[in-house]
């Protein structure tokens, strides 16, 4: 092994242990955050449902019962029943599925995306930190239902659809912050010894600059998270997303809209556990970005 080599290793083992060390940090003030905790725990709960859809389901989601149309909350049907005898807390249960699908491909997906295509003209800079940026401002120049509306025009409706309307309407964000975290910090001592040393342009952007800006990145995947469900929940609602009678939260909005005098809880429900979500990843977010605030973490 050459010397240059044998020092990369030595480097990299270093700043692994270095990372881990501030990792265990990180999960041990977050255990100390009761925001955090609060937001974390509404999160796994509706993830928990997700997955266990079939075994906390009452009834079918899709199958109604006509005897009893719009039943209130009962012992057979928890949450009652909608206008066509569907179980309300079936569908729910059913329609979580969807959201966390979404979620948890199309933010970690966008951000890598985003990392990608923001880290690789940060670092290099000069025409290809150009086009990219002018092609990233033309994305952003379009309002973002309008860009998601677009795609789905094209593509269709239906949930993969949505997934990836959603990737290409929130990657030009997440480009746009990470190069302008990459373009400070290739600037600092250690990026310069890193290039002295010859060690690959790549491994030092991939390997040491983005884990050394991955706590703004960290707060908007969560930030990302919570407006992913919303958007989700809002193109479903425009019929943009799986078709009926599959359920998800904002198609069971759409189809209660007109009872909301008559009875509205078929309309409550959908709405608190989109509501209830949200909150939870937002509050999560929230204590996140405190305990990743170097100027907190000093006190």
């Amino acid at each position: 092994m050459y010397p240059t080599e044998a020092y990369a290793a030595r480097s990299f083992r270093r700043g692994l242990a270095i990372r881990l060390k501030r990792l265990w940090r990180v999960i041990a003030r977050l255990a100390e955050s009761h925001i955090a905790l609060v937001g974390l725990i509404i999160f796994t709960l509706f993830c928990l449902m997700a997955i266990f859809a079939p075994l906390l389901a009452t009834h079918d989601p899709i199958e109604g019962d006509y005897t009893n149309l719009l039943g209130g909350l009962s012992r057979d049907h928890w949450l009652g029943t909608d206008h066509l005898g569907r179980d309300i807390w079936s569908r729910l249960v059913y329609g979580s599925q969807n959201a966390m699908l979404v979620a948890v491909i199309v933010v970690p997906s966008g951000m890598m995306l985003g990392i990608i295509l923001g880290g690789i003209p940060g670092y290099y800079g000069g025409k290809v930190d150009n086009l990219m940026m002018r092609l990233n401002d033309a994305a952003l120049s379009f309002p973002g239902l309008i860009l998601f509306m677009a795609v789905l025009a094209v593509l269709g409706p239906g949930l993969w659809q949505c997934i990836l309307a959603m990737i290409m309407g929130g990657t030009p964000n997440i480009v746009r912050l990470t190069r302008g975290l990459v373009l400070a910090e290739r600037e600092q001592e250690y990026v310069k010894a890193a290039r002295l040393i010859g060690e690959h342009n790549f491994r030092i952007l991939f390997m040491q600059i983005i884990p050394n800006v991955s706590s703004p990145l960290i707060v908007m995947a969560t930030v990302r998270m919570g407006g992913t469900l919303l958007i989700f929940a809002g193109l479903t609602y425009l019929g943009l997303g799986p078709p009926p009678p599959e359920p998800s939260w904002g198609l069971m909005l759409n189809e209660s809209k007109h009872l909301l005098e008559t009875a509205p809880l078929v309309a409550v429900f959908p709405g608190l556990a989109i509501s209830l979500t949200v909150l939870g990843v937002n509050l999560f977010g929230d204590g996140l970005r405190d305990v990743l605030d170097p100027r907190l973490a000093e006190k």
